[in-house]
């Protein structure tokens, strides 16, 4: 037969998965959730302070008069907010190098210290720990430690009648009282305030200055916002210190600024005011030229071009005087090699060959124009000088008189009373919904890696085999196997008994055997034995024959009873893909619920290295299959009759050194040949295919071959390879079935469709089917 391929899993599989796993992913959600939920409770809330800054204001000394308007400031440098120069300062005052903290147990301290009230201390439990279990504080205003101590924990003890111990690692540092200072070897502390029992621990540290203000400064966020404003926000655990800190952060930004811009008009003044009387020199100099000049010569009406030419050079000496002007102010500040004045050089150099390039053109004037436009231009431009170093001068002055800045606080930070971050309540639906997301991930996940046979419907979508059904997990079934384990391990001594008396048939066997007595040779009326050990205790379908894992093993059989019909013969050979698959179980049932309807059934234990069948009925496994194989014993004198009306059973026999090998030789088919003349069904229990190759060979001789899969352990892969192994051995697999399907939602509905009928009570057997069960028990009546 052609093995068919696995399939890749369907959308409906991972579904199923999902709905089978509800409780662990409800599980999963509602732990995520309290987790959530519990860590969000013990973090301890922070607080955000903002600020709003304007860094654009009318600028005085651009527009010559306050209240002019500006444009906003181009490329705010954010990094002065951030600098040592501004925060340094702020952070000092409020000493927020310092830190104390109290002592709490592990997880639920932090709990227990979110749900108290600052100065309502709680008691202390377990006693004598020094753990703060809610409501402590302490206001340390001084804390001094040497530099071998800066970063370095220290603890605080709070001892009875306000007292105090301050110790590091190694020993203690000092004792002191609240409201007094304490120093001794460079180290100083004064704490105005305690609520704590005694007993209780804080921890004190001491932070490098440097490294404060720079953790501070990281902290600090600086956005840009419309308009020319800047927000600055801060976070932390104490809202009014985060407040505090952010104003003082924008006061002294803006004395900084404010400063800064002061200082800069006073130097500025200090230079445009030496310059003035050199400029008002010039100016009085040029005005002397021109008036020598026009009483000397007269009045001249300039022509055209001589006013062309007045204008561009005035423009042109304007410029250079205003450039040597900046040139000057920038040697007070840099040398003659510095970027900016050899900048500022070759831009007069520049507007110097210009003018003369100007001066070139205007050769055609008279003398008389040209010294009469160049004395013109000359008083023109030391006026234009003069006056604008005035205007400077009276601009620099009224920007030197105010005290007003160039930035405002637009909005104060004021102390929240609403903590950032996620709360409890989100936190846990966060959590819950995370987590979820995570069951969910696994279960898939788990399901792809590890892609489980699940149930009938999904194994015939995925494998295209034909399956006749799923056998329900059975707690009974697990009950009498344990009771089946307890008698193997304890009950020693009868085992040996049924050994013995097993040995002594192998070498006298009785002439009257249940093979002959099956063929109709045995009294009518005698029923099953039950004596000698006989029994059917470990047989679920007799202990329990209403239990789901027998209902389905009915269905089952309602499958094979049709399937078998077209068989070349009436031998089934039952087996799996791996051990643990469940195929003794379903073996043995079967052939009790074939017996129970009429059937002369017998059951073969193929399994010569590890088969147990025989222990199910109470019989001994010797002699067996391994005994008619070797030829040391015939067939009719190995089979054993059981409790079971109709049902034989022929044990795995003595454990042989070469099971493969007997099993090729032609005593298995002339056995099976045998056992088919005088039984309607005979159903072989081989060993798992995927780990020896006998049930390959048993196989190629059964008519039918029944597959037994275990739910959630059997891989479709297996089954794969099972069924290509099978093919090659000619076998004509009636079909399969799954063995432990435990009761799931997502397979709820059908187990719903059985359980009101189970749950009914069956009538009595009628006559009739009493008067059908007498030749069954006559076949299988003594050995």
């Amino acid at each position: 037969m052609p093995a068919p391929n696995v399939v890749p899993q369907r959308p409906a599989g991972y579904a199923r998965a999902l709905q089978d796993r509800a409780g662990l992913l409800v599980g999963a959600t509602l732990a995520g959730a309290a987790v959530a939920g519990l860590a969000a409770l013990t973090v301890p809330p922070r607080y955000e302070a903002a600020a709003l800054i304007q860094v654009a204001r009318p600028d005085v000394a651009a527009s010559g008069a306050p209240g002019a308007p500006s444009a906003p400031a181009a490329g705010f440098d954010a990094s002065i907010l951030k600098s040592r120069a501004v925060a340094a300062p702020v952070i000092e005052q409020l000493r927020l190098g310092i830190t104390a903290e109290p002592v709490r147990a592990p997880l639920v301290g932090a709990l227990a210290a979110r749900l108290s009230e600052p100065g309502q201390v709680r008691g202390a439990w377990p006693p004598g720990m020094g753990y703060a279990w809610g409501g402590e504080r302490i206001a340390l205003d001084t804390l001094a430690v040497p530099e071998r101590l800066l970063n370095k924990p220290l603890t605080l003890e709070v001892l009875s009648g306000g007292a105090f111990r301050l110790s590091d690692a190694d020993r203690t540092l000092l004792e002191g009282r609240v409201g007094e200072s304490a120093a001794v070897d460079g180290v100083e502390v004064l704490i105005s305030r305690i609520d704590a029992r005694p007993g209780t621990r804080f921890t004190l540290m001491r932070r490098d200055p440097v490294a404060t203000v720079d953790a501070i400064a990281s902290q600090l966020k600086v956005s840009e916002m419309p308009g020319g404003t800047v927000r600055l926000s801060w976070q932390s655990g104490d809202r009014k210190q985060a407040a505090d800190l952010i104003n003082g952060i924008a006061d002294g930004y803006i004395r900084g600024q404010t400063s800064a811009r002061r200082g800069d008009a006073a130097e500025s003044l200090a230079f445009l005011a030496a310059e003035l009387p050199r400029v008002q020199a010039e100016l009085e100099r040029a005005e002397s030229a021109l008036t020598r000049y026009r009483s000397r010569s007269g009045s001249i009406q300039p022509t055209q071009d001589a006013q062309s030419y007045l204008q561009g050079s005035m423009e042109y000496q304007r410029q250079i005087a205003a450039l040597r002007l900046e040139r000057t102010k920038l040697l007070q500040r840099f040398t003659t090699d510095a970027n900016e004045v050899k900048t500022v050089d070759s831009q007069i150099q520049q507007l110097i060959r210009e003018r003369r390039e100007l001066d070139e053109r205007m050769q055609n004037l008279s003398l008389s124009e040209r010294e009469s436009v160049a004395l013109t231009r000359d008083v023109k431009v030391a006026e234009d000088m003069y006056m604008t170093l005035r205007r400077k001068i009276e601009q620099l002055s009224l920007v030197q008189a105010d005290r007003s800045s160039a930035v405002r606080v637009v909005d104060a930070a004021a102390a929240s009373t609403v903590p950032v971050g996620i709360g409890p309540w989100p936190a846990a639906v966060a959590g819950g919904v995370a987590a979820l997301a995570l069951a969910i991930g696994g279960v898939m996940l788990r399901r792809r890696v590890k892609p489980v046979v699940a149930d009938a419907n999904e194994a015939e979508a995925r494998l295209g085999l034909s399956m006749l059904g799923d056998v329900a997990f059975s707690d009974e079934q697990a009950e009498l196997e344990r009771q089946a384990e307890l008698e193997r391990r304890f009950g020693a001594m009868a085992a040996m008994g049924l050994a013995d008396a097993a040995r002594q048939r192998l070498a006298a066997p009785a002439p009257g055997t249940a093979l002959a007595e099956a063929q109709g040779g045995a009294d009518p009326q005698a029923g099953a034995r039950t004596g000698n050990g006989l029994h059917d205790r470990f047989l679920l379908a007799r202990r329990s024959p209403h239990a789901l894992a027998v209902e389905g093993l009915r269905s089952v059989r309602a499958s094979l009873y049709f399937g078998l019909r077209g068989a070349p013969d009436g031998v089934l050979a039952i087996t799996s893909p791996a051990p643990g698959a469940g195929k003794t179980f379903a073996a043995v049932n079967l052939a009790v619920l074939f017996a129970e309807a009429g059937q002369r059934v017998l059951l073969i234990d193929a399994d010569m290295r590890r088969g147990k069948v025989s222990t199910w009925f109470g019989q001994a496994a010797e002699p067996g299959l391994s005994d008619v194989l070797a030829g040391r014993i015939p067939v009719g004198a190995a089979v054993q009759p059981t409790v079971v009306a109709g049902l034989c059973i022929l044990g795995a026999g003595a454990t042989p050194a070469n099971p493969s090998e007997l099993l090729m030789l032609p005593t298995l088919k002339d056995a099976l040949q045998q056992c088919k003349e005088r039984f309607d069904l005979v159903i072989v229990d081989t060993p798992p295919v995927l780990s020896v190759a006998d049930a390959m060979l048993i196989a190629s001789l059964a008519g039918s071959t029944l597959l037994v899969m275990r739910a959630d352990v059997t891989l479709p892969g297996q089954v794969d390879d099972t069924l290509k192994r099978l093919a090659r051995a000619d076998a004509r697999i009636a079909g399969g079935i799954i063995n432990g399907v435990a009761q799931r939602r997502s397979n709820r509905a059908d187990f719903a469709t059985i359980n009101p009928y189970l749950g009914m009570p069956l009538p009595p057997a009628t006559p009739a089917a009493r008067a059908l069960e007498r030749p069954v028990a006559a076949a299988a009546g003594k050995a």
